[in-house]
């Protein structure tokens, strides 16, 4: 047993140079052949060039990139004597070492041009001889184990380990060093001065590398268990043919891949696509039908000879025919109708020109994808519509690889399968909904779908074969472009769709909607007649909407009461007229009053214009002060954009509390609470601004805002008014709620002139660059400069009447 010295402790200098290695490790005792290349271990090599020249190894804790620091190598260190040199083309050298002995480097001397040390012996303790020789016989028994199982191992160390358990320490480090373990593992064995931990560890390392190798045996005894098995499968194959063959009877695949064959002639295929498609009939023609590859073959076959190759529908372009099918379908949208127009004679005139891609963006039910169907069948082509919306999956637009289970191609070439030729009108429906995930991005692919300048070589992983779809016509609609992927938006030419106003409803619906839902609805014969007031009672009581889906909703539903009548009256049925109290009957209490706006001139109560997905809003805004601490409060479901318009405006106009008639140090006494209703609905957005601004200029003045008034716009500190989006739809908004002032920023003067004439005529737009402007407007009673006033005194808002004084309530 090993007591406080061995018999191989020499007698070593206090000062040795110090080597540092990255990826060996040397055991005392042990001898390793070891390249050498950092520059100050080159250095070291040459300053210490004797034949038995004694170093002390240290071992850096991890890879260091190139960059050996003195605070990365452990303190344990091994004396070692070189015993041969070798210099290698390079400059570097081949060193061969022999451990002697564990130090502890107690104090680095000098870094460059090498490290020295000062070192210190460290001494190994035997605290329990007994529980030392238990685990040094635990170690054989589990390196014997070893060695039974893994043939890397020679029997010889065995006999090795045990004629050294006399010296537990040189057992350990004999141990670990024969063994393929980690160069942190060995390190760390290293590190172990104390023999029980030591030997602790190196038992540790060899359970683990125990397990390891039992896995491999099992994973290889289980892999020659199939390849047996394959073989047993392919014997019997083969003598299954051979007694088919002597049976005289016709192999199913020979004939299904002779069929596949034929087909071929008249496609008209490149010689990428022939070559591929060939392959895997051959592929089928050499494998068993009952084997599962053969369907997944077949199925590929069939859906690859499915596609329409070289099919295409005559496109003929009249434009007057185009112009007539449209006015057919689709009442008004005269900017949208003309723009189809242009595209389709630029076609005419250059077939093969590589046009934009057309995207009609507009709010639910202004006719976006009748529109497509409506092109298509003017023109001659097929029309088929795919939705996008809520696809996630970059595999439903490019297909799946055939290496899944239950493989598809994507949605465009499965368009074209069922459209049955290769240049169909495709309406790519709701493409602001597509979604990401950790499957991919379909807006990703789509890229090369709707690029006129790569979508000739579209490959779909399934077929993986280039497919041209130069030669479709896409279509793609919207509800909102800010959900479009930049580099997606950037290849559509978009043409807006907003709202329709109240007039086009009124003829939309006597086109359009009631022929059609009295068809549906088998009323022919019997068909009730609406009048005017009855489309209006419904177009403004019981729809709000920029399309006229609900509208139609509403006629269908009073078209089911009527056609229940009829039934039950049998023979006597007759045709009835239906006026507007008849509404109340069949569709129960109007569903939308008239109080979307403000209906009579009050206090800090505004009415402000928003935009949605849907079309155009009126925003109420109110205001009211409470006795309180200067506290600012803002509810109704508000983002962060909004919610800094309403700091912005309201810094604004305690700015001008003079020119608003209020003075003195009140604001401090009061709390100021703005309200937007309709809490559940989240709202953002810089176009509040000056309504806000109004709101409470009014509270704060006591001035009523004019009730015929909206406004919308972004508002600066300075009081600036600048241009914000969705002037068209928040216009019609405004006109549908019967508002006759709307006050806009000057910069969104362009956009007025996308306002149907009808609205223009019933409205007044007033164009403002500062919020002063807008004050002499609608605060009814203003004149700058105002007359002074104590906040104290100004009357609160109230929403029981338009001019209420008293105190303030919350």
């Amino acid at each position: 047993m090993e007591n406080s010295k061995s018999k191989d402790d020499y007698e070593f200098p206090e000062t040795l140079p110090v080597l540092p290695l990255l990826s060996t490790v040397i055991y005392p005792q042990g001898v390793a052949t070891v390249q050498v290349g950092f520059e100050e271990n080159i250095a070291l090599l040459r300053g210490n060039p004797e034949a038995d020249a004694l170093i002390a190894l240290a071992f850096c804790d991890a890879q260091t990139g190139g960059e050996i620091r003195k605070e990365s190598l452990s303190r344990v260190a091994v004396v070692s004597r070189i015993l041969d040199r070798l210099k290698l083309p390079g400059g570097s050298y081949q060193v061969t070492f022999q451990g002697l002995r564990r130090v502890e480097i107690v104090e680095f001397l000098q870094e460059k041009p090498y490290y020295t040390a000062r070192i210190g012996p460290l001494v190994e303790h035997v605290s329990d001889p007994f529980k030392v020789n238990v685990l040094v016989q635990k170690a054989i028994n589990l390196f014997e184990r070893l060695v039974a199982y893994s043939p890397n191992y020679p029997k010889e160390l065995i006999h090795i380990l045990k004629m050294n358990i006399d010296s537990p320490g040189r057992f350990a480090d004999l141990l670990c060093s024969s063994l393929n373990f980690e160069y942190a593992e060995k390190q760390k064995v290293l590190q172990a001065v104390g023999i029980e931990p030591r030997l602790q560890r190196v038992i540790e390392l060899l359970r683990g590398e125990l397990d390891r190798v039992k896995v491999a045996q099992e994973v290889e005894k289980r892999a020659k268990g199939d390849i047996e098995e394959s073989r047993r499968e392919y014997f019997l194959r083969q003598q299954m043919k051979t007694i088919q063959r002597e049976l005289g009877e016709e192999e199913l695949n020979q004939k299904e891949a002779d069929e596949y064959q034929l087909k071929f002639d008249g496609l008209g295929l490149s010689d990428e696509v022939a070559r591929e498609a060939m392959r895997e009939v051959e592929r089928l023609r050499h494998i068993q039908p009952s084997s599962s590859e053969y369907q997944v073959i077949k199925t590929y076959l069939d859906r690859f000879f499915a596609l329409p190759w070289g099919i295409e529908t005559q496109e003929h372009i009249e434009l007057p025919k185009v112009r007539d099918a449209l006015d057919i379908g689709h009442f008004g949208l005269e900017r949208v109708k003309e723009r189809i127009l242009e595209f389709l004679a630029v076609r005419k005139l250059n077939p093969s020109h590589k046009g934009a891609i057309l995207c009609f963006a507009g709010p639910p039910g202004v006719g976006k994808t009748s529109l497509g169907r409506s092109i298509a069948e003017a023109i001659g082509r097929k029309f088929f519509r795919i939705s996008v919306g809520g696809v996630r999956d970059e595999a439903e637009i490019r297909g799946h690889r055939r290496t899944y289970v239950g493989a598809l191609p994507g949605k465009i070439l499965n368009g074209l399968t069922r459209a049955g030729c290769m240049n169909p009108l495709l309406m790519l429906d709701e493409i602001d909904k597509i979604g990401s995930d950790h499957r991919g991005d379909p807006a990703a692919a789509l890229l090369e779908v709707l690029d006129p300048e790569q979508n000739n070589t579209f490959t779909d992983h399934y077929f993986n074969v280039p497919f041209d779809l130069s030669k479709v016509l896409f279509v793609v609609t919207a509800n909102y472009l800010h959900d479009i992927p930049r580099a997606l938006l950037d290849r559509l030419e978009v043409i807006s769709i907003e709202g329709y106003t109240e007039n086009e409803k009124l003829e939309i619906c006597k086109r359009h909607l009631v022929p059609k839902v009295v068809a549906e609805h088998g009323l022919k014969a019997h068909a009730p007649a609406f009048s005017d007031a009855t489309h209006l009672e419904a177009i403004r009581n019981y729809t709000r909407e920029a399309g006229v889906r609900n509208l139609q909703r509403c006629l269908e539903k009073v078209c089911r009461k009527i056609a229940r009548e009829q039934v039950e009256a049998g023979e006597a049925a007759e045709a009835k007229s239906i006026v507007p109290a008849d509404l109340d009957v069949y569709l129960g209490g109007q569903k939308h009053l008239h109080d979307e706006a403000v209906d009579r001139d009050e206090i800090g109560v505004a009415n402000g214009l928003a935009w949605t997905a849907t079309g155009g809003e009126i925003l109420i805004i109110e205001a009211l002060r409470m006795k309180g601490k200067g506290k600012l409060i803002v509810t109704g479901k508000l983002g962060e954009v909004m919610k800094e318009s309403v700091q912005a405006a309201a810094s604004f106009v305690r700015s001008r509390a003079g020119e608003l008639g209020v003075e003195g140090p009140g604001f401090d006494e009061i709390d100021i609470h703005i309200h937007f209703p309709a809490g559940a609905v989240p709202k953002d957005g810089p176009s509040a601004g000056v309504t806000v601004t109004l709101a409470l200029a009014s509270l704060l003045s006591g001035l009523p805002i004019r009730h015929d008034f909206a406004m919308t716009g972004e508002v600066t500190l300075r009081g600036k008014v600048l241009a914000v989006g969705g002037i068209k739809d928040k216009l019609l908004a405004a006109y549908r709620a019967n508002i006759a002032h709307v006050a806009l920023p000057r910069a969104n003067e362009r956009d007025v002139t996308e306002v149907p004439e009808e609205v223009r005529q019933n409205m007044t737009f007033h164009l403002i660059d500062h919020v002063d402007e807008l004050f002499e407007l609608a605060l009814i009673g203003y004149h700058r400069p105002g007359a002074k006033s104590s906040l104290d005194d100004v009357p609160t808002s109230s929403l029981d009447g338009p001019h209420a004084e008293g105190p303030p309530t919350a």
